[in-house]
Order: C-alpha cells, then sequence, then structure tokens
C-alpha cells in the first residue's frame, strides 16, 4: 500500500525581494514524501539554496509554475513529474535518475515475494531492470511503456494473468491501487539526488528565460446558501459565491493536490466525487458536480468545515484505494476469500474482532471489490455519535445525496442504547444501492442478551458475520507483515532499513501483541528507526521488548494519587487495557452494566 501523497506548499515570496542573490535558487519537487526525506540527508552544494516540496504530475507542474513566477531558478524532479514539469516552464528542470543501486534496493524489499511480480515502467527504468533481474535469476515480468496513460491497461491485463504485485514509479504504483494490485515504489537514493545537484549546476549557467503564468478570476456570485466555487479543467478559480468568502478565510481547498485528481474524475465520469480535503487547521468536506461537459467547469460544495482539533463523527472517502490482506495463514486466506463473497451479497455484513484486528481494512476491502474507486464510503464513527437530532439528520441528507456507495460503521457496539433506535430507524431510510458494512468488537448477540443492544437492530445489521483472529492466533504472518510494514515505511520516509534478520521476526512470535496488528506496526516503526543499516537485527528487536515489557509492568501497578473519580478512572482503564477494549468483558469484571461503564469512560 502506498499511502496518498501529502503536499506542503512553501514560502515562494520569502526570497522575491532579495536582490543580488549569488547562490542558485532551487526547488525540489518530489513526487513523494520519501524522495523529500532523502533530499534533506543529502550534502547541499554551497552555491544552492534548496527548498523542497511534495507534490505529483499535474499538481507538481501548478507548484513549478508558480516557483517560475516567484524567481526560482532551478527545478529538480522525477519522472513523469519532472517530463510534464519540463514541458510548461522555461526555467532549467534537472530528472533525478534511478541508479542501480536504487533497482537493487527495491529488488531486495520485495525479495520474498517468489511470483506474481511484473515491473512496468519506462526504458530508463525497464531496461536497467531486466539487466538486474538476469544477473540475481529474478522472476519478474519486464514492461516497457511510453506514455503513462498505457499504465492502466498493462495493470489491468495484468491482474487478469494472476499477478498480486507491480513495480514502478509513482503513477504506476498509485494505478496499481486502483485496480486492486499491490504496488512497489522505486525510490531514488542519496546517489541520484546528488547527481542531480550537479547536474543542476552545470545547466543553470546555459538556461535563463522567464515565463510569465498567470491565474484568471471573474466576478463572484452570491445566490447559493453555501460556499460554492467554479473551476477550469486545471484547477483555476472561474466563480465564488459570498459564503465562500467569508467561511473560507483562505484558498486552502483549492490548493490540495486532490482538486485535480476530483475535477478529472467529474470530468471523465460526468459523476458527482465526494472528498475530504485537509487544510492547516481545518477539514473540509466537498462535493464536486459537473457545471459544463463542453467547457470543462467543474463545481465544489463546500457542505461542511470542522477544526482539525474537532472530533468528526461522520466523514466521506471519496477516492478508496485498494489496501491487501496480507499473509499465508489459514485465517488470512479466509478473509480473502469473505470479501470476494460478501463484497457481491446485498446483504449487511457485520465484521467482529478486538482493537487493531483490521476490521476497518476488511470493511475498505470489500467495498473496492465490489465498487473499486467509482463509489464513496461514508464512515460513522459509532463512538462518536451524539443523540442530536441535527447530527442524524445531517447523516441521512448526506446519504440521499451519495446514494450509490458503501456505509461504514464502526464501534457499533459502543452505540448508546438511547440512541440505537435513531441508527435503526436511519438504516431503514438508507438508499437501497448502499453497502452496510458494521464493525464491532465483541459479538453482537451477546450484547442482546445482555440487554445492551437493541434487537431489531441487531437483525438490521448482522445478515453475514465475519469474526477476525487476533494477532497472536495468526503468528505465523508476522514475518509477512514486517516486509509490507517496512515497505510502506520506506515509500514515505525514505527509511534504508530493506528487512528484518530471520531470528530477530521469530523473536517477535514470541509475544502476545494484545494490541494486535495496531501495536505490531507501530513496534516495527520504531525498529526501523532504531537502526541505519539494511536489516534489523535481533539486538535491536530484545531491546526494543525489553522496554516493551518493563513499561507494561509499570502499567499493571495503578497509582492511588488523585481523586476518588481520577483512581477510578485509572481503574477502568486498566481493566479496559487487560481485557483487549472489551467493554462487556471489563463491565462484567468492574460489577457493573455495560451502560453504566460506558457513561464513566464519558466523564
Amino acid at each position: 500500500m502506498t499511502s496518498k501523497p501529502q503536499y506542503v506548499i512553501i514560502d515562494l515570496l520569502k526570497y522575491a525581494t532579495n536582490e543580488g542573490w549569488e547562490m542558485i535558487k532551487v526547488l525540489l519537487i518530489a513526487p513523494y514524501q520519501g524522495l523529500a526525506e532523502t533530499a534533506k540527508k543529502v550534502n547541499i552544494p554551497d552555491d544552492i539554496q534548496l527548498d523542497v516540496t511534495i507534490a505529483n504530475l499535474e499538481e507538481g507542474v501548478r507548484v513549478a509554475q508558480l516557483a517560475e513566477k516567484q524567481g526560482y531558478e532551478l527545478i529538480i524532479s522525477r519522472g513523469g513529474t519532472a517530463t510534464m514539469i519540463q514541458d510548461v516552464v522555461s526555467i532549467p528542470v534537472v530528472h533525478i535518475d534511478i541508479t542501480g543501486y536504487d533497482m537493487l534496493r527495491v529488488f531486495t524489499l520485495i525479495r520474498g515475494i517468489k511470483k506474481g511480480v511484473a515491473l512496468v515502467g519506462f526504458a530508463n527504468i525497464s531496461q536497467g531492470a531486466a539487466t538486474i533481474c538476469n544477473i540475481l535469476e529474478f522472476d519478474v515480468k519486464m514492461i516497457t511503456i511510453k506514455s503513462r496513460d498505457e499504465v492502466r491497461g498493462h495493470l489491468e491485463k495484468l491482474k487478469q494473468q494472476g499477478y498480486s504485485v507491480v513495480i514502478g514509479d509513482v503513477i504506476t504504483v498509485q494505478v496499481a491501487e486502483q485496480v486492486g494490485l499491490r504496488g512497489v515504489l522505486i525510490t531514488s537514493g542519496k546517489e541520484a539526488v546528488t547527481d542531480a545537484f550537479e547536474e543542476g549546476k552545470r545547466v543553470y549557467n546555459f538556461f535563463r528565460r522567464v515565463n510569465n503564468q498567470f491565474y484568471y478570476f471573474q466576478e463572484t456570485f452570491n445566490s447559493m446558501p453555501f460556499p460554492v466555487i467554479l473551476l477550469n479543467k486545471d484547477g483555476e478559480i472561474i466563480e465564488k459565491n459570498l459564503m465562500y468568502e467569508q467561511a473560507i478565510q483562505s484558498h486552502e481547498i483549492v490548493k490540495s493536490p486532490t482538486i485535480s485528481t476530483i475535477i478529472k474524475k467529474v470530468l471523465e465520469n460526468e459523476t458527482n466525487q465526494w472528498a475530504e480535503l485537509e487544510g492547516e487547521n481545518n477539514i473540509y468536506e466537498i462535493q464536486a458536480f459537473l457545471v459544463s461537459k463542453s467547457e470543462a467547469i467543474v463545481g465544489i460544495n463546500i457542505h461542511s468545515s470542522v477544526l482539525k482539533t474537532h472530533i468528526k463523527a461522520v466523514k466521506i472517502i471519496g477516492n478508496p484505494v485498494h489496501i491487501p490482506i496480507i499473509g499465508e495463514s489459514d485465517q488470512a486466506r479466509r478473509i480473502r476469500e469473505a470479501v470476494q463473497q460478501y463484497a457481491h451479497m446485498d446483504g449487511s455484513v457485520c465484521i467482529i474482532g478486538e482493537s487493531g484486528t483490521g476490521k476497518y481494512t476488511v470493511a475498505q476491502e470489500i467495498h473496492f471489490e465490489r465498487y473499486g474507486q467509482d463509489a464513496p464510503i461514508m464512515v460513522i464513527e459509532g463512538s462518536h455519535l451524539t443523540n442530536e437530532t441535527s447530527e442524524i439528520n445531517n447523516i441521512q441528507s448526506k446519504l440521499l445525496a451519495i446514494k450509490h456507495g458503501t456505509l461504514i460503521l464502526r464501534d457499533i457496539d459502543s452505540i448508546p442504547f438511547e440512541i440505537q433506535d435513531s441508527i435503526q430507524n436511519l438504516l431503514n431510510h438508507i438508499p437501497s444501492t448502499m453497502k452496510v458494512i458494521v464493525l464491532a468488537k465483541e459479538s453482537l448477540d451477546k450484547l442482546v442478551y445482555e440487554g445492551t443492544f437493541d434487537e431489531i437492530l441487531y437483525h438490521k445489521v448482522s445478515k453475514y458475520s465475519l469474526h477476525l483472529s487476533p494477532l497472536q492466533e495468526r503468528k505465523e504472518d508476522i514475518g509477512a507483515f514486517v516486509d509490507y510494514f517496512l515497505t510502506e515505511f520506506h515509500a514515505e520516509n525514505g527509511d534504508e532499513t530493506v528487512g528484518m534478520k530471520q531470528e530477530a521476526a521469530n523473536y517477535l512470535m514470541q509475544f502476545d501483541w494484545l494490541g494486535n496488528l495496531s501495536q505490531f506496526k507501530k513496534a516495527v516503526k520504531e525498529l526501523s528507526m532504531m537502526t541505519t543499516a539494511n536489516y534489523i537485527e535481533l539486538s535491536h528487536v530484545e531491546e526494543l521488548m525489553s522496554k516493551y515489557e518493563r513499561n507494561k509492568d509499570k502499567n499493571e501497578r495503578i497509582s492511588l494519587d488523585g481523586t476518588l473519580q481520577e483512581i477510578e478512572q485509572k481503574v477502568i482503564k486498566q481493566v479496559l487495557q487487560e481485557e483487549g477494549n472489551n467493554q462487556s468483558k471489563a463491565a462484567t469484571r468492574l460489577g457493573i452494566n455495560r451502560s453504566t461503564l460506558w457513561r464513566k469512560l464519558k466523564q
């Protein structure tokens, strides 16, 4: 899995007023997070003033155009992003190459995969990779492309042929997620970035032209009762209403890297698109709709915005991606089979498992198998729901607007009994084209028996059930999870770690991992940060796990400092932790009913 790229626009004005500046003002546009992190570790030549930002393809082009206007003299980028930038700016653009070392590193990361691996890329990638594969006798299918438009067709064909892993550049990995393949990014190392700096210094002396670009704005319209903007195919605002000016203090939404993707989908599919956009301090929930196909104009309705510190009960995911079910244990194979079956059944699905067992990931895979990226996911956080009528009505209106997609109701077993009737009524009026998936930490039939869960709602949401095993019951998958997480960290942060020694992985299997995959992923992340070498050694694992055990012993001793209510909260939280966050078991052990426990947790 690759996570969605983050984008942080730098202050391009900070050098605009400097006169007589002797250094070369360089902007490195990294198509992925890891490249930006790698650049920070490289020794920058004394005569280069470097800024780094993260943007890919069309968004990278927009950043480059802005950089040129604000006086940057050289741009460094990679792959398709560099090629696209080169076509639109009149300042030098230097390509970061992919070296043989970079190829060898990515092949090492996936060395445990024996079959079903393909590489899809331009000639500069595939030719060098083919040589390495021949020397090392790797069984990797090579596909050379001449245009990024060829990527999807090749990947869909590979999926039909049974391939599961695709290696390539950023565009290859992104399309792989969309079609349901695991994409592994070929990253550029410090050597390649250093070479790009030296090449940039050479070409800078031959290149100095100015290409003025500008954005056009028109008069605003004020008739709509909520913030609305109209954008052209390039993401430029051509109209905005008064509510937009009053509610949005900056153009954060337009600057989001997600906007260009949404506009493209609306124009190609002529359908509405939902998304959440993250600004500096706010999260915006938007709906994009087609205004004019011939003039390529797209409208954006801003349905709501909340501070990042505010806990949202509802969010909409407009572009769900494929996240593979990792492992070859019986449990992992059973989950993959269930995903295939339940995705094409019309009844609701109840996924049950302890915290951190991957319930949400499985729900996403069911959605992706059923709809791909053609429909959104609405996620309701059951533990954050209140009894306010306006909140339920807001959810209902959004469901009616979406019409086609998946509703995921998380922590349904945490919904207070007094508002379960409202949830039942909500589900009774849900469009028949919506797939309903609920997630619970414990079996709902037991809660019905205890009188803390509505029986009618129980029958409504649990036509099909899927139980997920805790990690301690599928320890044979620990090695596969280690490899998967390290690949993810490498692409995100540029970590040099490419694997874990077998004896180190075996040592991890000795522990119970009561926090399941969530806890395990954090441990692997910390292990990857403990070494600058290629492999995590047994000594690293022993050092970290000894700290885990010491902290565990400390947590088991409850401090009696504080008020009676504070001590009570400590006892409740300790019992919950020991019971794997199973509220029903914790309530029984504390001698109180589940509703009382829920109220005490809210105090």
